[in-house]
């Protein structure tokens, strides 16, 4: 009699939510003999298994390293150690293509994911050769990505399956075997998915961009930008520098980023930072409001070029997977664009000693700072 199939499944989880088992090791004196040759192991789309809800499987990704056959079977009892050589029916990926495109179809506006495939083993040995039992391990290496664009986002690794028993003549039940090992990978991806969607920056369907202000109390070293609050010389405590400047400003930017998940929309707040650093800016005595209004000008374009990258940032297209990677470039992009702005000011004003190309500058500058709403 041949004895109940036990079927045993091993989960682990690993860093960065990839899931892990055992590696099967395949003894190295087996000898693989090539004398009889078994039948393809089919793997057929019967019927449908489950429809995703949030997602669909879009297409399946060759990326094994081991190209060698897929099963190592034993084919009969006085085979010993030599195992035969067998692949899965029409070649192991589009085998497994077809099954998964098959039995979780999913819906097409919903999230598109790659499955990479890793690794596909099934290995043998002959458990007691007496009664005809052999025993085998699938093991299976997959990984889930999140296709956005032309770019692939890993979401969930997979590596598992399950060990079984079967007669040493019950070649067909190899079939729903791996069946139960490829449902297992996907109804846990399922589970994973269908319990982070909502939490899950990655999963995120929508980005929406909050942009707003530093608000707080000018405090010790550093004075925010505020339309109600100019400079004045008090602002201006660091030592004067080894130069001829009557006076120098440090003034810059920068921001904070936060985000969060509501109802799987990824909100993300932006606070700008316009300041001046009061120990890093400096006057000589005897200066006058002319050379402060000099000053001021340069804070004001700190203010202007923060207000132009928010208009940038707002007209870009936000993607959960790569929105800090564009905000952080555009931020860049506006920081240099302020050196080059505070650069032609003083080479035109001459460091505000040309007091009609100053002029010029104050009444650009005020247009600019009306145009993008500062009053």
């Amino acid at each position: 009699m041949i004895p109940q199939l036990l079927y045993k499944v091993i989960f682990s989880i690993y860093a960065k939510l990839f899931f892990v088992v055992l590696g099967l090791l395949l003894p190295v004196n087996y000898v693989f003999s090539q004398r009889l040759s078994l039948d393809p192991i089919p793997l057929r789309m019967v019927s449908q298994i489950f429809s995703p809800d949030e997602y669909y499987i879009s297409r399946i990704i060759d990326e094994r390293k081991d190209l060698n056959p897929t099963a190592f079977l034993v084919p009969d009892v006085k085979s010993g150690s030599n195992l035969r050589t067998v692949n899965l029916e029409g070649g192991t990926i589009p085998a497994l293509e077809q099954y998964i495109l098959g039995a979780y179809p999913g819906k097409k506006e919903s999230r598109p994911v790659v499955v990479k495939i890793k690794d596909v083993k099934i290995i043998e040995n002959i458990l007691n050769a007496k009664t005809g039992v052999v025993e085998g391990d699938i093991h299976l290496d997959f990984e889930f990505a999140l296709e956005r664009g032309d770019e692939l986002v890993d979401l969930l690794g997979f590596q598992g399956g399950i060990s079984y028993q079967r007669g040493v003549r019950q070649f067909h039940l190899l079939e729903p075997f791996l069946k139960r090992s490829v449902n297992l990978a996907m109804k846990y991806f399922d589970d994973w998915i269908e319990k982070d969607a909502p939490n899950n920056n990655l999963l995120a369907q929508e980005v929406r961009l909050k942009m707003r202000d530093y608000v707080r109390s000018n405090v010790s070293d550093t004075v925010f930008y505020a339309t109600d609050r100019p400079l004045t010389w008090k602002d201006f405590t660091g030592r004067p520098g080894f130069n001829n400047y009557a006076a120098s400003i440090f003034a810059s930017i920068g921001y904070e980023l936060n985000s969060s998940m509501e109802n799987g929309v990824l909100l993300v707040d932006l606070v700008f930072k316009t300041y001046m650093l009061k120990s890093s800016s400096w006057v000589r005595s005897g200066n006058n409001s002319y050379g402060l209004n000099h000053e001021q000008r340069h804070f004001d374009i700190t203010k202007i070029i923060i207000e132009r990258l928010k208009n940038t940032l707002a007209n870009l297209e936000l993607e959960p997977h790569n929105y800090e990677r564009k905000i952080s470039f555009h931020y860049l992009e506006a920081f240099r664009e302020m050196n080059r702005m505070q650069e032609a000011y003083d080479n035109q004003t001459s460091n505000g000693t040309n007091a009609s190309a100053q002029e010029r500058w104050n009444k650009k500058i005020d247009t600019e700072l009306i145009q993008l709403g500062v009053d």
